[in-house]
């Protein structure tokens, strides 16, 4: 039950955002032995975003709120991969973008019909 949460400081257009958010969903699914069927996107512009070494251009963060269990491995893929993806879908620099990874506990991920459990790379 992850929730990824995408911060621009450009604007994309709304069938953009949600194709992006779409195939988001499709890549975390894919790298984390997971589906697609709780995760949770956003795309958001945001006014301002400070990230140090960035150049000029565009920037974005990505903060993955995600179970806790996936191998620090497995989450740098995910983050390289988002990297690659943002870098080829709106042209950011590497250096100017940044992916943050919260872990919680399944129980602090609940849906309407669930509550999240807890997730293991043997599950």
């Amino acid at each position: 039950m992850p929730h990824l949460q995408f911060d621009l400081d450009f604007e994309v257009a709304d069938r953009e955002a949600n194709q992006f958010a779409t195939e988001m969903a499709e890549l975390y699914a894919e790298r984390m032995d997971a589906d697609t069927d709780y995760a949770a996107v956003s795309v958001r512009e945001a006014r301002a975003i400070h990230l140090g070494r960035a150049t000029e251009g565009k920037t974005v963060v990505l903060q993955a709120d995600i179970r806790a269990g996936r191998s620090a491995d497995r989450k740098r893929d995910l983050a390289l991969a988002v990297i690659d993806a943002v870098t080829e879908r709106f042209g950011v620099p590497e250096s100017n973008q940044k992916v943050v990874f919260t872990e919680h506990e399944g129980s602090q991920m609940m849906g309407y019909d669930r509550v999240g459990g807890d997730w293991s790379e043997s599950a």
